[in-house]
């Protein structure tokens, strides 16, 4: 039986972050993946903030547009729109972005096993299966970066997020009407209790989805976005996946931590998990390294706290807005894009906006005395809502296709 310091399960853009940090800490780290070189599966946008790419340790070379913009689309109609002279984001090509990290991870010596599945786990050991068979690894330490591997977390009882929204993407040949601009669409016949989006990536493509949330079917929501936004064009792919909304209380197991999907270190209102996610896996690595064969809980639970310490902060603030946001009908969303159609409010936005540390909002209001008039519209429809909650909760499903 072989042994490492270090076992990861899960070689995506988290679990070769966490390896990464974990050999940088002096540990021996084995990174297992059950997918193949360039076999990206999974949903994901791409979109991300500048500061995600020195989170994640990786150059510039995946970025494919900057963005400076944003159109926000509401149910009645109305648009919002909010632009600056600086990127406030980036989209990624994901293929290259995992092949970069895997590079980094193994030049950091880090052990890669690609097409390797964990199909149990112990305390201090993982059941592997891959084309050489079967076999068990010893492990001081074992990360969990598998993503929503349901089928992992049982069988070691794993805690698993409460709440998956669900989610769908196509990548539609379409180009966009400005390059560095994304569209967002809201509304319950849009994308229930979330929001649909337009992102421009490759030369001529879009990425176009959204999430509903839980038991709602995604797809036929999509289909309705595409018919209605992207009539004549082309579909060349369309991925299901889903969102965990809130990160565990406590990411760690028996002998081992959960960094990134798997332990919901998710931003709640985007859904966005690459920063938050290399911010937890780059502690998650570093504990992983110290903890080795002196695992225990109240070790692990230090690396609770410290994650935590790191991103808590913009989880609960994010988890109270969802909250809001999920309470408001169509009727109370258009409301709320009137109250915001403020020329200095969009100002104030495109200026201080942060997709990371949208909790730092309220701070930067409190400093700008002459918004808060403009702001009375929108905080009296957020109390009159939060005191109807729950009134009528039925959500517009889409219609039947026609005969």
């Amino acid at each position: 039986m072989s042994h490492h310091h270090v076992v990861v399960i899960g070689g995506g853009p988290i679990g070769s972050v966490a390896a990464r940090s974990a050999a940088e800490a002096g540990a021996r780290v084995l990174l297992i993946e059950r997918s193949g070189a360039g076999d990206a599966g999974s949903l994901c946008t791409g979109l991300v903030s500048p500061r995600t790419l020195p989170a994640l340790g990786v150059s510039e070379a995946s970025v494919l547009r900057r963005i400076r913009g944003v159109e926000a689309h509401a149910p009645g109609g109305r648009r919002l729109t909010i632009r600056t002279d600086e990127t406030k984001a980036v989209v990624l090509d994901r293929t290259r972005l995992e092949a970069e990290l895997l590079e980094r991870a193994s030049d950091a010596g880090v052990e890669i096993r690609l097409r390797c599945e964990a199909i149990g786990l112990r305390r201090g050991a993982v059941a592997v299966r891959s084309s050489a068979g079967r076999e068990t690894l010893s492990a001081g330490v074992v990360v969990v970066a598998a993503g929503l591997n349901s089928a992992l977390c049982r069988a070691a009882s794993l805690p698993r997020p409460a709440r998956l929204f669900h989610a769908a993407q196509a990548i539609v040949e379409s180009e966009a009407e400005r390059g560095d601009e994304v569209r967002v669409f809201v509304g319950r016949e849009v994308a229930p209790r979330f929001f649909a989006w337009a992102v421009p990536a490759e030369p001529g493509r879009m990425r176009v989805g959204l999430a509903a949330f839980p038991g709602t079917d995604p797809g036929p929501f999509l289909d309705r976005l595409l018919d209605r936004r992207f009539a004549n064009a082309a579909v060349r792919e369309r991925r299901f996946g889903r969102i965990p909304i809130g990160p565990l209380p406590r990411p760690i197991g028996d002998g081992c931590l959960l960094v990134g999907d798997a332990a919901g270190q998710v931003k709640p209102l985007s859904g966005g998990g690459l920063y938050t996610g290399a911010i937890c896996a780059r502690i998650g690595g570093r504990a992983a390294a110290a903890l080795d064969a002196r695992v225990d809980r109240a070790m692990l639970e230090r690396y609770a706290a410290a994650c935590d310490r790191a991103v808590g902060g913009e989880f609960r603030f994010g988890l109270a807005a969802r909250d809001v946001l999920e309470s408001l009908s169509d009727g109370g969303i258009d409301e709320a894009f009137a109250a915001l159609d403020d020329p200095e409010l969009m100002r104030f936005v495109a200026e201080i906006g942060d997709i990371d540390r949208l909790h730092r909002l309220p701070r930067g209001l409190a400093s700008r005395r002459r918004l808060w008039t403009r702001l009375l519209p929108l905080l009296a429809l957020i109390d009159r809502h939060l005191a109807s909650q729950g009134a009528d909760d039925r959500v517009a499903a889409p219609p039947e296709p026609p005969l």
